[in-house]
């Protein structure tokens, strides 16, 4: 257990390289009721869990997000235009745009931002960007970095002065890298690059499929960089928002589709769909083993069972699991999803340190990984579904950080 002797709430940005230090600083954190909030706009995104969606599916999606603890990213063309007319509308939650400049060009220590270039008299900068964003109402702007190679400091480094020059406290710096800074290999020199900046920082993790499913080291130095190098958010996730936000992350956000939970490499084709042309079900959130699957798959799985899993959230109302077939049904699996996490995202609120937060989502994780034989069993084939390797990192890392 985690001992709960040391009151307040520590500034993340205070660790240092030292190992006595940086452990006195990491016990800190862990007796800090929640993470740090950020000076300025950025701070009211603080302990939320927001949604990563296009307008069209935001929009829809209202109605479920609670406005003190979620809010919505928006990504795509619409972005500004729908944050603009969402705040018409009355909606006051939190908003924030994705600029996805890690879509249109890869950061280069020259032009480490994918900047417009079409039109006006005069070149837009970086300034111009984000004030646009908050002009249309965004609660806080996102820098449109370009995709960031591992191995290439350079123009992480780049947009790094850039952002540090910036006179303001109301956006974030948009780091859309590679799954490979996490490796052994490149992680100190990204973990050194980001301590240094006072701003705060938004990570989304790029690859194919699901970026996290390599090493437990990946899980623990994503860990070790939402403790140590800031204030850090993690966008563009699925359930690696609630390991994030349980070890020191300020924010977090979750694709409402599995395209919406990574960063596809850019100049890469996505290939999680490759030879899955006819399948066209959603993803499904299936709770009890805390994982995402394809419609289909579940419909195949529990083809013999004569009881499907159903769940009784606020949107499903006892609907099976196997009944998300086709993509009409992929409105009610973005509302199921979201109807869950809303609900683990209150008991990892509710929990009194970060360091509880941990040991919960801990036990949660090692839950659903035995529940995997459960359902096999019921099931009656022993490979019908197997935990997935985050969520076995997650399970199997020690609770909290410490020092080598």
């Amino acid at each position: 257990m985690i001992e709960k002797s040391l009151p307040g709430q520590p500034h993340q940005g205070a660790m240092q390289l030292a190992p006595d230090a940086r452990a006195a600083a990491l016990q800190a954190l862990s007796l800090a009721p929640k993470p740090a909030a950020p000076a300025g706009p950025v701070g009211e995104l603080t302990d939320r869990v927001l949604v990563h969606a296009c307008f069209d599916t935001g929009y829809q999606l209202l109605d479920l997000l609670p406005s003190d603890v979620s809010g919505l990213v928006l990504r795509g063309a619409k972005a500004n235009s729908g944050i603009t007319k969402l705040r018409h509308n009355r909606y006051q939650g939190a908003l924030v745009p994705d600029p996805e400049g890690y879509t249109r060009a890869a950061a280069t220590e020259d032009e480490p931002f994918a900047l417009p270039t079409e039109g006006g008299l005069f070149p837009v900068s970086l300034n111009d960007v984000l004030q646009a964003q908050l002009d249309a109402g965004a609660t806080a702007a996102m820098t449109p970095t370009g995709y960031l190679p591992a191995g290439q400091p350079a123009p992480l480094k780049a947009a790094a002065r850039l952002v540090e020059r910036l006179d303001r406290d109301d956006f974030l710096f948009s780091v859309p890298i590679a799954v490979a800074w996490l490796s052994h290999d490149h992680f100190p020199q990204l973990l050194a690059i980001l301590k240094r900046l006072t701003v705060p920082k938004a990570i989304m993790l790029g690859g194919q499929y699901d970026p996290m499913d390599r090493k437990k080291g990946v899980v623990a130095n994503l860990r070790r960089l939402v403790a140590e190098a800031g204030h850090v958010a993690v966008f563009r996730t699925d359930l690696t928002a609630f390991d994030a936000m349980s070890h020191g992350a300020f924010a977090a956000s979750i694709g409402t589709g599995g395209s919406l939970r990574h960063v596809v490499p850019f100049g890469q084709i996505p290939l999680a769909g490759k030879g899955k042309e006819k399948d066209r079900s959603p993803s499904v959130l299936f709770p009890e083993l805390m994982s995402f699957h394809k419609g289909n798959l579940l419909a195949e799985r529990f083809a013999n069972l004569e009881t499907p899993p159903a769940c009784w959230c606020g949107s499903c109302h006892g609907r099976k699991l196997d009944t998300f077939l086709d993509k009409p049904d992929s409105l009610a699996a973005h509302a199921h999803g979201v109807h869950i996490w809303n609900e683990w995202g209150a008991e990892m609120r509710a929990q009194r340190v970060l360091g509880e937060r941990a040991e919960w989502w801990q036990k949660r994780c090692q839950k659903a990984i035995d529940h995997c034989d459960t359902v096999n069993i019921e099931i009656g084939r022993e490979d019908a579904f197997d935990a997935p390797g985050p969520l076995k990192a997650w399970a199997g890392l020690p609770i909290w950080p410490s020092t080598p």
